[in-house]
């Protein structure tokens, strides 16, 4: 489920969905295109499909669609030709946009929608523009508004692989976004208020010997009252590029969370407008898992994230703890943190 699914869930009730990718079991190899392997991809098409969250999400949903007609053909050596055939033209594309065009094309051939029914026209189709520093998805409507970026990470095989998992990351960011406003519209309540809103930035990008650190954060508008905002700390390795999970950033054997919670609650505890017998600080900084899923690694120590609602009403926002590495002695694990230190 994404930050913005389970944010609602807390704010209010929800339309939500778990983003799942659909896999393209074909009968023969060389038509293997949909979820493949990322980190195999070795031509132009597919390097393309890999970095475009948007061709990702199409190449996934003519996996989905592919397999349910082949289950259901009277005809699988027609179907398979076919889909050769397409995988044919398809290949001749230079650009994400022929690529997005062919997939389109080919979903609605076999049947499927490729999200461009009612509630698609009035999204419209998120764009990606790629520049040197950052990857940008944007699309601009009269009542739905996505603007996205992350940042690229440099060259060679692990970067490569690192910026696949944040797209991966924002791209069910926004597939949710997207679903809860077609689901909206299906509902035949029609669209009330404001435009609805899914901004998503990043405030730290940190280079370590070791790991790259990326706070992204979110913001999304989806009515109500007011919007809400979400933290999506990543943390990925810079020799593969694979995302590290929280409980990768300490040592296997270590209980990290009592030392963390402990200076977390005292560093909330001395600030406005806390005070140290509050209960609901007390209960969002609590040695659970469930309270200290937003850590990133910086440069002066390890950033604490406590959302809204998690240590107090909503008026008080989002709140941040600094704890410095020097707290934090024997837990790291020192295959992100030689001596620990980044």
């Amino acid at each position: 489920m994404s930050t913005i699914a389970t944010a609602r869930r807390t704010q209010a009730s929800i339309l939500c969905r778990g983003a799942a990718a659909a896999l393209l079991a074909l009968a023969a190899a060389s038509v293997g295109a949909a979820s493949f392997d990322c980190t195999q991809a070795s031509t132009r098409v597919e390097k393309l499909i890999c970095a475009d969250a948007e061709l990702s999400r199409l190449d996934s949903k003519l996996g989905a669609v592919y397999e349910d007609a082949r289950q259901n053909t009277r005809d699988p050596k027609a179907l398979l030709a076919a889909q050769r055939g397409w995988l044919a033209q398809r290949n001749r594309c230079d650009d994400s946009d022929c690529l997005a065009e062919r997939y389109r094309q080919r979903i609605a051939a076999l049947g499927g929608d490729a999200g461009e029914d009612s509630a698609g026209d009035a999204m419209g189709e998120p764009r990606t523009e790629r520049t040197a520093k950052a990857v940008r998805i944007t699309q601009q409507g009269a009542r739905f508004e996505i603007d996205v970026a992350y940042p690229r990470l440099g060259d060679g095989a692990a970067a490569a692989a690192g910026e696949r998992a944040l797209a991966e990351l924002v791209g069910t960011e926004i597939d949710d976004f997207r679903e809860m406003y077609r689901q909206l519209l299906a509902a035949g309540a029609g669209h009330q208020g404001p435009p609805w809103q899914l901004t998503i930035d990043y405030d730290h990008l940190y280079a370590a010997p070791r790991f790259w650190a990326v706070g992204l954060r979110s913001y999304f508008y989806t009515g109500g009252a007011h919007g809400g905002m979400q933290h999506l700390p990543v943390v990925l390795r810079r020799d593969t590029g694979a995302r590290v999970p929280v409980a990768g950033l300490f040592r296997s054997e270590k209980d990290w969370l009592p030392r963390v919670a402990d200076y977390s609650y005292r560093a909330l505890a001395g600030r406005e407008p806390f005070s140290a017998d509050d209960d609901w600080l007390r209960e969002g900084t609590a040695p659970t898992t469930e309270n200290y899923r937003k850590l990133l690694p910086l440069a002066d120590g390890l950033l604490v994230i406590f959302e809204q609602y998690q240590v107090g009403p909503y008026a008080i926002g989002v709140h941040e703890v600094i704890v410095p590495y020097a707290e934090l002695d024997g837990l790291l694990d020192p295959a992100l943190f030689p001596g620990g230190q980044p």
